[in-house]
């Protein structure tokens, strides 16, 4: 059976934010897992400023941050929700973005589907669309849809709005259920600019003579073999062999 996770940044379980999830994932729920977290599921430790986010993909790593990879990992389909916190997204979602920081010089999302959603009063239409697109995407992301219900003017209580909207994305999240992992133009581009990271950090390693075990970026691209490959989508297609 294939699995949606919903990972909504509010902790108000009958907020704005989850209510517009459930719109979208309801037709799901007889044919697909539907897994739905709030930031109160985790006990994330805050960051302490060091780059070992970077290089140590362990670092800061417990059971409730493992347990929370495995389900964006496991997924089939991430969707990503939160309110709009004084015009950017809550607190509780950039916590997790930060312990997840190795994720965006690998691409660990691995051209997973992924929905981002959001939430407003009145304005702040795209400060959270945008911004957590583009650390999804950094993190390897396939963005496949994006909307935000504003209460003025009404859109979040308007039956006819929200249905309208959440079958337009159910629908898109249907075709990819079949398709899968995608590469884009986007993603392709981050793939390039990390790739000359990783070589560089790969130089740097080989001169000092440093354990691989200690540059846990490189050891994830060599591990995978993506260091080997020249695009994304071809990285992408030997995960499919």
């Amino acid at each position: 059976m294939k699995k949606i996770f919903v990972l909504i940044g509010s902790r108000n379980i009958k907020g704005n934010t989850i209510k517009f999830a459930n719109n979208i994932v309801k037709s799901f729920k007889n044919e697909c897992e539907v897994d739905i977290a709030f930031p109160q599921d985790f006990c994330l430790k805050p960051i302490d400023g060091t780059n070992l986010y970077f290089t140590d993909t362990s670092h800061n790593l417990n059971e409730d941050l493992k347990n929370l990879q495995k389900k964006i990992i496991q997924s089939d389909i991430l969707i990503i929700g939160s309110p709009v916190y004084v015009h950017s997204m809550s607190a509780d979602l950039k916590l997790i973005f930060e312990n997840l920081s190795w994720w965006a010089h690998t691409l660990r999302l691995q051209g997973k589907p992924v929905v981002v959603i959001s939430t407003c009063g009145s304005n702040g239409m795209n400060t959270v669309l945008e911004p957590v697109s583009d650390v999804i995407s950094y993190m390897g992301g396939n963005i496949i849809a994006t909307a935000n219900a504003s209460q003025i003017p009404n859109q979040i209580n308007n039956e006819e709005w929200l249905d309208e909207v959440c079958l337009s994305i159910s629908e898109r999240i249907r075709k990819f259920l079949d398709l899968g992992s995608q590469s884009n133009k986007f993603l392709e581009k981050i793939f390039q600019a990390s790739k000359n990271n990783i070589l560089e950090q790969k130089k740097y390693q080989l001169k000092h003579k440093i354990n691989i075990s200690k540059l846990g970026e490189l050891k994830y691209w060599e591990k995978t073999g993506m260091i080997n490959c020249t695009t994304f989508e071809e990285f992408l297609n030997t995960l499919n062999i």
